[in-house]
């Protein structure tokens, strides 16, 4: 009889020995799963760029400008024409050269691929055309902390002509820090 309660006993343990070790076994094997779902999130967001975390951005956004007169441009986005990014804000609206941007802040966590690419044709031919229609004043930000005030009289595919103070001054976009327009309202 005591040979039965041992071997009964001796059963007993030897289950609740198996099932702990098949409990930690799918433990791991859940963690492994985690771990690996992980990675995999990492790996993905190692490869999306700002640039789409921006085009998914629909609040505001600040970006810290490599220039000391404007240091910040803040507002939504309203168009990306790469290498520039149309920012506004009630009172103003911004022309952002991203090879000057030194930091943002307010992205997306989310991205979007644009299904067509960037459209520089449109900022060519509608945004640059319509600030020199409407004859408005813009403050123009350049490379190497210059600040020129004037009104866009002509637009190029690779310049702008502003003029200002009756001279006329011819500023290749790639110079272009920023550019701020005050916009009426």
């Amino acid at each position: 009889m005591e040979s039965a309660e041992f071997e009964s006993s001796l059963f007993t343990e030897l289950n609740r020995v198996l099932l702990q070790a098949a409990e930690e076994v799918e433990s791991e094997e859940r963690l492994d799963l985690a771990y690996e779902v992980l990675e995999t999130v990492r790996f993905e967001q190692a490869h999306i760029s700002w640039l789409d975390r921006l085009r998914n951005t629909a609040s505001s956004v600040e970006l810290r400008l490599a220039h000391s007169h404007l240091p910040l441009a803040e507002g939504e986005v309203r168009h990306l024409a790469d290498p520039f990014v149309i920012l506004e804000n009630a009172k103003t609206q911004y022309l952002v050269n991203l090879d000057f941007v030194s930091a943002v802040s307010g992205l997306s966590e989310l991205s979007r691929n644009s299904a067509k690419p960037d459209a520089i044709n449109w900022l060519d031919n509608v945004w640059f055309h319509d600030l020199a229609d409407k004859n408005l004043t813009s403050t123009w930000y350049l490379v190497g902390d210059q600040v020129i005030e004037g009104a866009c009289r002509r637009t190029g595919f690779d310049s702008l002509d502003i003029e200002t103070n009756s001279k006329v001054i011819t500023i290749p976009k790639r110079s272009i820090v920023a550019s701020r327009t005050l916009v009426a309202g």
